[in-house]
């Protein structure tokens, strides 16, 4: 996710902060504060803030542990998981590539809520037992409101989390028991798809009713939230239907075998003036002696001071070959279009570890527009 920097790395798995989720943890710690612990210190601002950190920092964490559940699931049925990240409205795991069953889908999808619900659970035994103590011990009442918030929140991220809706882990049940007894993905997609727009709908006019009778602020939350599902969900089904369009075509249909290659050892001067501005490119394949080695792209050119390209070689900044997502002439086209990234707007096509072709992202809509066009895959 751009701008968002690296802050741990944990089973392989990088574990990264956008920059937006500082405000969101300054809401929080806020939030907290103001609500849950002026009774625990009445007479200490600093404190309750304090408390209202720190218990916003153990749900991140734990946030992250809901992620990491999804990932260590999903790595189980052969899913790479490349990072998880915590952003404004939570967190996310990245997967290169979605469930190829029901079964890994569903389990993947609960993996999550039902951590949310362990930690919940504990969280909450947790505070009932230390307020037995709290006679004796009054120094543990910060530790037992802590535990009741954290307990509490998870239980309420564990359920919203279980609404039916994609892209909700409940939506992903959903798809996985449609999918499971119909056999048909797109169709599962669809509907988990416009069930999550609808509760998308659904909370954005609760934020609507929050905002304008309570004028209560929680209500922006929630109100990006609803955006934030109703958009995923729709892209969901737009992807879907993306592969159900290319969904008996291969790779080499597609792929252009006319394109530009730079040799390695190549100047980014060189590059930039020869390649780059006169032919539009934003990416191009590097090669060693014919095989492919390397892509370098705008954003990799970009770190380099203009005034050292004409002595700075496209290898320093190129990402290596072993870094690139590549595809087989003979791959099913609908099987690698979760590859594209925003970075990265064409797949280079190797057989036997040379450059066979470049399948552009702009060629695979180009197909579909023009079967659509024509009036295939119309249902």
């Amino acid at each position: 996710m751009p701008g968002s920097f690296r802050i741990a790395r944990i089973l392989g798995i990088d574990v990264r902060v956008h920059l937006s989720w500082v405000l969101i943890f300054l809401y929080f710690s806020y939030g907290l504060a103001q609500e849950q612990f002026p009774s625990v210190f009445p007479t200490s601002e600093a404190k309750a803030f304090i408390a209202g950190a720190v218990t916003a920092l153990l749900f991140f964490a734990s946030v992250v542990a809901h992620e990491f559940a999804h990932a260590i699931v999903a790595r189980r049925f052969r899913l790479p998981v490349s990072s998880i990240t915590l952003f404004l409205l939570g967190g996310v795991a990245s997967l290169t590539k979605e469930p190829t069953s029901a079964k890994g889908e569903f389990l993947m999808a609960v993996a999550g809520p039902a951590t949310s619900l362990v930690i919940a659970g504990a969280s909450l035994g947790g505070a009932a037992q230390l307020s037995h103590a709290l006679l004796g011990a009054p120094w543990l009442l910060p530790a037992v409101a802590v535990a009741q918030v954290l307990g509490q929140v998870n239980l309420q991220v564990a359920i919203f989390n279980l609404l039916p809706g994609f892209p909700l882990d409940g939506g992903r049940v959903l798809r996985s028991a449609i999918w499971g007894l119909t056999g048909d993905r797109s169709r599962a997609t669809a509907i988990a798809g416009r069930a999550g727009q609808l509760i998308a709908g659904l909370l954005l006019l609760l934020a609507a009713y929050l905002f304008f009778q309570l004028n209560d602020p929680g209500a922006l939350l929630i109100g990006l939230v609803a955006f934030f599902l109703f958009n995923i969900a729709g892209q969901s089904m737009q992807q879907e239907r993306l592969v159900r369009a290319v969904g008996g075509t291969r790779v080499a249909q597609l792929a252009t075998t006319d394109f530009v290659v730079v040799p390695s050892g190549t100047l980014i001067g060189t590059l930039v003036r020869d390649y780059v501005l006169p032919r539009n490119l934003r990416a191009i394949p590097v090669v060693d002696n014919g095989r492919f080695v390397g892509l370098v792209t705008i954003a990799d050119l970009r770190k380099v001071e203009q005034d050292q390209w004409p002595t700075t070689p496209v290898d320093a900044v190129m990402t290596p070959a072993s870094g690139v997502p590549s595809v087989g002439p003979d791959d099913a086209l609908g099987t690698v279009l979760d590859k594209f990234s925003e970075d990265l707007p064409l797949l280079p096509v190797v057989r036997d570890g040379a450059l066979v072709g470049l399948l552009n992202r702009e060629s695979v809509a180009g197909y579909v527009r023009t079967r659509e066009m024509l009036g295939f895959d119309r249902r």
